[in-house]
């Protein structure tokens, strides 16, 4: 290690602390927006649902706009993960989490994040945890995988 590479090293260890509070910033200002932009559309579906006689139908512009969503924020794009009901309770609210957390694996190469947290069903109160697994690619923080349990 020549002297440059030791200052540098140095420097970043002197400043682990402030990187990571950037990084938690970071990855949890993605999952909010990513949450928020949800929440709007469900918000919509639930109000269609909650007609006594609304048609299928009208959810479909509602299930585009999610694969929007989904496409902006997520770089797996297993079918798994895309988007395809409605639900007449909206689940992506974001003050509903608790205990949030958000963990890296340090790997300058690599760079993985999970953000992890408690969250609670407004409907019934019921507690679970949530977890996504982040990537950064092509300098942009994206959604790679959703945990639950």
């Amino acid at each position: 290690m020549d002297l440059e590479d030791a200052f540098n090293l140095i420097n970043r260890i002197e400043n682990l602390p402030q990187i990571y509070d950037e990084i938690e910033k970071a990855i949890c200002s993605v999952v909010h927006s990513y949450f928020q932009e949800l929440l709007e559309v469900e918000e919509q579906e639930a109000v269609i649902m909650g007609k006594e006689n609304y048609e299928r139908s009208e959810l479909t512009p509602y299930l585009n706009k999610k694969s929007e969503i989904h496409n902006k924020y997520w770089s797996n794009s297993a079918k798994f993960y895309q988007p395809c009901s409605s639900s007449s309770s909206p689940e992506h609210i974001w003050e509903c989490l608790s205990d949030i957390e958000v963990l890296q694996n340090g790997d300058d190469e690599n760079n993985l994040y999970i953000f992890k947290a408690k969250s609670k069903n407004p409907d019934n109160g019921l507690l679970t945890n949530k977890a996504f697994l982040l990537k950064l690619e092509d300098d942009k923080l994206l959604i790679e995988h959703e945990f639950f349990g």
